[in-house]
């Protein structure tokens, strides 16, 4: 890939990050703990996924968010304290364990529903189609990137175990 290219990719990613985290700092941020004081900056993202997926693996919820399992579970378990979410046994695996959302958890994934409303209220239709075909664009090279680099990591990994 030429430089023009990559310093192209490089800068507007960094300005997605940087527009993503303001929008999301400035809207979902303040509004939800405005209202929900007790949720941590990253908890109410926990919620939506909970929220949109009904019952769901720790583990699916940490693939989503990048976050590993021991941080996870303390957020799961604080999330729990707080009467947001509770824990139950998968009935076709009790090896398996699913969280949902609480009454007090469906009504934070419901006020954040109403604030996304909000915000795409703003946008015209074909743009937010538009924004939902990139950011499937994007998922699937990082997904590229990402196997690349489990394959590197692999054969580094193996070549060491060899010495």
């Amino acid at each position: 890939m030429d430089e023009t290219t990559v310093k192209k990719v490089i800068l507007l990613s960094m300005e997605r990050d940087a527009l993503n985290n303001f929008i999301f700092e400035q809207t979902f941020q303040n509004k939800i703990i405005g209202k929900f004081k007790e949720l941590s900056k990253n908890q109410p993202m926990v919620i939506k996924i909970i929220g949109m997926e009904g019952e769901i693996m720790p583990s699916t919820i940490g693939n989503y968010i990048g976050m590993n399992k021991s941080s996870l579970t303390r957020m799961i378990d604080d999330l729990e304290e707080k009467g947001m979410v509770f824990r139950k046994n998968d009935p076709e695996d009790r090896r398996k364990v699913l969280i949902s959302l609480t009454d007090k958890g469906l009504e934070c994934y419901y006020y954040f529903n109403e604030i996304v409303d909000e915000i795409f209220e703003s946008v015209d239709k074909n743009d937010v189609e538009d924004y939902l075909q990139s950011l499937e664009t994007m998922v699937r090279i990082l997904r590229k990137f990402g196997n690349q680099l489990n394959k590197s990591t692999i054969h580094f990994t193996t070549t060491l175990q060899k010495r």
